[in-house]
Formats: structure tokens, C-alpha cells, sequence
């Protein structure tokens, strides 16, 4: 079975007042949620319809915060939500047997229940997700309440909400897209006459439709328990060699030998064993993997650009340094009268306060490697959350 995920990131945000799906909630941006659960599910590929507005800023955040190798498109929507879901179907791939719509402002959708709803589909034509009503409901007409449906029967209906290909493009083809009666892709199936399938979800799948509700995934995102605490170490060494500037922390350091370190970028051994850390905290693996000395891009560039791509990398995982100890080992040359600027570097560059970040230099006494280069230890603190 093939499934196309698509997720639904067009709406104008009129009741928000702002565009909800870049909106930074808890440090990410609320699009990125999603995509993320669908990235981790066994959906085959990704169709993404964006709004003119927010197309580009959709398409910078996935390229700097999500790594997979699932394919991504990422489509200008339509008008109404049914159009944007229409051309999106349109655009996934010809091997594609389901395909499985979810509200971009849905954050809190789990893979489970995105893989449980593209199966059920595929097995009976159309499926969604949806929980009990936990209310009584009340048709009213004119102010006043003319019936009190059975609650045992109702049903709130959430995304995802899947259906198989060929008969979602065949609904398609007999209804407008401006019909009234078409409020979700549950209700272009039974327009078409199949019943869906409902897969119970869960009342933390709220959609995020006016401020209320930001502060209410806010609640959401911290109940799910403390924010974690990670340790990340990091060590790097780079060789001295003449005529090279020597770069650390950022921060340039002149000396009477004219010596720099040696490497594929700037060098700046104190910041790459930063980096690892960061990642380490965050099992994002290592510098390595994501700056490798075979990539031209990387050619002489400075470290600090690449600490900042880091720190985005923790962003997406909803995590940030909550303070960064950094020891350099140099026999040469002298660094002390460096470490305020070097320290006012970092913080600027992790968003911490000067008070958050600690530089230390020490030497070797002559029985280390540090005779021929300078050496760095780094430790960070990353705080997740979620």
C-alpha cells in the first residue's frame, strides 16, 4: 500500500490574524509538527499545499529542520480547503492506492494514528480520525433548541482523513468545489456514497484556529511532562600552521608567530567541539556527518555560520543550550585577554546570556598534542521539550 500524505497548510489564518502554520509554537514553527509525525509514519511521500503568502518560509523551514530522505513537494492551494486537497492528490505519485489529508494546524497528530487511518481507508474505502462527543449537543433554531440528539452516537471529526485514490479523484470530478456541503474530506466521500471508516483519535489532536487554542497546545506540549534535560560533550584539534588566521569562539586571534589552525573551513577548533556537543545532546550525530571536508560548500567558511545552522537543527527538535562550558588547550599563543570577547561571541550566537556561556583556556605543560595545534573541550546543557 502507497500512501501520499497530505497536509493541508493554505488557510488564510483570518481568525488568528496571523499566519498560524509559521507561527513559533514552543520555539518551532506549528507546520513543522506535522510534518514531522508524517515523516516518522509509514507514509511513502509528502504533499504539502501552501498558501501564496507562506509558500517560500514553508519551503526554508523544511529544507533547514527536517531530514529524511521521503520525498517532499511542497504545491501552491487552491481557494477552499477542498480545492487545495484536490490539486494536492493531483500531485502525488502514480503508485499512490491512498491518500491521507491532515489540517497543517493539527500539531499533536501521532504516526500511529496517521498509519491506522490510511489503512483503514485502504480496507474500506475511506477512513478518519475522530473522538466521542463529550458533550451534549443541542439543534437550535433561531435561539432556541428544537432537539437533543443521542450522544452516544456522535462523533467529532479530526484529521487525518484518508481515502483511496481513485475514488477521492472520481468525488472530486462530480462536485464542486465551492459545494457547501463539503466541509472535509469525510464528507466528499459520503457525497460519493462511502461510508467512512472512523479510527478513534485522541482530544489532544486540537485544531488551532484562534489564539486561545495556541495557549491551549502550549498546556498541551507541557503536560506531556517535564522538559528534558541532555549533556552533550564535544571534542575537536586542529594543527598550527603558518599563515593562517587563528579563529576561536569566533573571535579572531592575532599573535607574533603568525600561526592558524588547519582545516576544511575556518577551523575554529573551539566551536566545532561545541557543535558536537550540541548535536550529541540532541543525537543529531556529529559535525562530520553534517559538514563533511568533501563538501566545497564548506570550503574556508566560518564556523560560526555553521553554529548557527546547528542551532536551527535543535530549534526543529524543540530544543536549545541552555549553557555552554568550553575548554581550549593551547601551549600558544597566549589567550586569556581573548576570552570576554570570545565568550560574548557565543552567547550572542546561542541566544544566551553572557553568564550562560564559560571559556577556559589551559595548556598541556609540554606532554600533549596541544605542542603542535590547540585542542577543545566542550560541554552544553540542551533543554527539550515535548
Amino acid at each position: 500500500m502507497f500512501t501520499s500524505a497530505i497536509i493541508l497548510a493554505a488557510g488564510s489564518g483570518r481568525r488568528m490574524g496571523f499566519d498560524k502554520m509559521t507561527a513559533r509554537l514552543c520555539g518551532k514553527a506549528v507546520i513543522l509538527y506535522s510534518i514531522e509525525r508524517f515523516v516518522e509514519s509509514d507514509a511513502d511521500e509528502i504533499i504539502i499545499a501552501a498558501s501564496e503568502d507562506n509558500t517560500d518560509k514553508i519551503r526554508e523551514l523544511v529544507s533547514e529542520n527536517i531530514h529524511t530522505d521521503k520525498p517532499i513537494k511542497i504545491i501552491t492551494g487552491g481557494a477552499t480547503r477542498f480545492e487545495s486537497a484536490v490539486k494536492a492528490v493531483r500531485q502525488t505519485s502514480c503508485e499512490c492506492d491512498v491518500v491521507s489529508v491532515h489540517d497543517g494546524a493539527r500539531p499533536f497528530v501521532t504516526a500511529k494514528t496517521a498509519d491506522k487511518v490510511a489503512l483503514e481507508a485502504f480496507r474500506h474505502g475511506a477512513a478518519l480520525a475522530a473522538v466521542r462527543a463529550k458533550d451534549t449537543v443541542k439543534i437550535c433554531n433561531d435561539g432556541v433548541v428544537t432537539a437533543t440528539p443521542d450522544r452516544s452516537g456522535l462523533w467529532l471529526a479530526q484529521t487525518p482523513q484518508a481515502a483511496r485514490k481513485a475514488d477521492y479523484l472520481a468525488a472530486a470530478e462530480k462536485l464542486d468545489v465551492n459545494d457547501a456541503r463539503i466541509t472535509d474530506d469525510a464528507s466528499v466521500m459520503e457525497l460519493y456514497g462511502i461510508k467512512p471508516f472512523i479510527v478513534e483519535g485522541s482530544y489532544d489532536n486540537i485544531k488551532l484556529t484562534t489564539k486561545e487554542d495556541i495557549a491551549m497546545a502550549e498546556y498541551i506540549i507541557g503536560k506531556t511532562g517535564a522538559p528534558k534535560l541532555c549533556v552533550g560533550h564535544g571534542y575537536d584539534v586542529h594543527r598550527l600552521v603558518e599563515g593562517r588566521k587563528l579563529i576561536l569562539c569566533g573571535v579572531e586571534v592575532p599573535n607574533k608567530d603568525n600561526l592558524g589552525l588547519l582545516g576544511h573551513s575556518d577551523a575554529d577548533v573551539a566551536v566545532h567541539a561545541l557543535m558536537d556537543a550540541m548535536l550529541g545532546a540532541a543525537a543529531l550525530g556529529d559535525i562530520g556527518r553534517h559538514f563533511p571536508d568533501s563538501d566545497s560548500r564548506y570550503k574556508g567558511i566560518s564556523s560560526m555560520k555553521l553554529l548557527e545552522h546547528v542551532r536551527k537543527l535543535l530549534d526543529g527538535k524543540n530544543a536549545h543550550v541552555t549553557n555552554a562550558d568550553i575548554t581550549i588547550v593551547a601551549e600558544k599563543p597566549k589567550l586569556a585577554k581573548f576570552i570576554p570577547d570570545m565568550q560574548r561571541s557565543i552567547a550572542a550566537a546561542l541566544g544566551l546570556d553572557t553568564d550562560d556561556v564559560n571559556v577556559k583556556a589551559t595548556t598541556e605543560e609540554g606532554l600533549g598534542i596541544a605542542e603542535d595545534g590547540i585542542a577543545a573541550h566542550a560541554v552544553c546543557m540542551v533543554e527539550k521539550i515535548g
